[in-house]
């Protein structure tokens, strides 16, 4: 990646950052709630048998309840982990509860990698995807580790979703050529498809 491209990024990451981690936690728990009440709506969500969910860590679009109520229709979950913080890549580990994300890494919960419990790329329906800023493109910016970039790589785009508060989507981002979009996006005001 070009030395301009990680500074775009990196400015652009600065100033969304910043703005989400402005929003106060009522704010954040109304607007939450309204994006799953819309990601509910959608056919993909409906007729999901397994799902990966991001466990919300800072600022980001809540997700506890989306996980508890997903459980609660009998579906399956699974959260992203890696193994050791110097991995490079994630896997899928499937929970039966939210008490099984006890472990920390980079600060983020998630469940311990068993392989017995490591779930391959093509049984997940539906991937839920955070991010600091999204594009209409479906271009996403997030930490910069480039874990989701290098997971969703022969994920279709049609099983992908971003969830953002409205303020996080803007018209482009500064984008590399590792960079992948999602095929939808969930804010509490709109939904946003990207696959023309």
């Amino acid at each position: 990646m070009s030395d301009y491209l990680e500074l775009e990024k990196r400015k652009v990451r600065s100033e969304f950052l910043s703005m989400r981690n402005r929003l106060d936690v009522t704010s954040a728990l109304v607007c939450s709630t309204a994006i799953f009440a819309a990601l509910k709506k959608l056919s993909l969500y409906k007729q999901s048998n397994t799902l990966m969910i991001y466990l919300s860590y800072g600022s980001e679009v809540i997700t506890d309840f989306i996980v508890k109520s997903a459980i609660g229709e009998g579906k399956n979950i699974v959260v992203p982990a890696i193994k050791n913080s110097g991995d490079l890549f994630m896997q899928a580990v499937r929970i039966i509860s939210l008490e099984d994300a006890n472990q920390l890494v980079y600060g983020i919960r998630q469940a311990e990698v068993n392989s017995n419990d490591v779930v391959s790329k093509d049984s997940i329906n539906l991937v839920l995807i955070p991010g600091i800023a999204f594009d209409l493109s479906g271009y996403r910016l997030g930490y910069g580790k480039g874990y989701y970039d290098r997971w969703l790589k022969d994920v279709p785009l049609s099983k992908t979703v971003g969830l953002a508060y409205d303020f996080q989507i803007t018209d482009k981002l500064p984008i590399g050529k590792h960079d992948l979009p999602v095929g939808t996006i969930v804010t509490e005001q709109r939904i946003i498809q990207t696959i023309k």
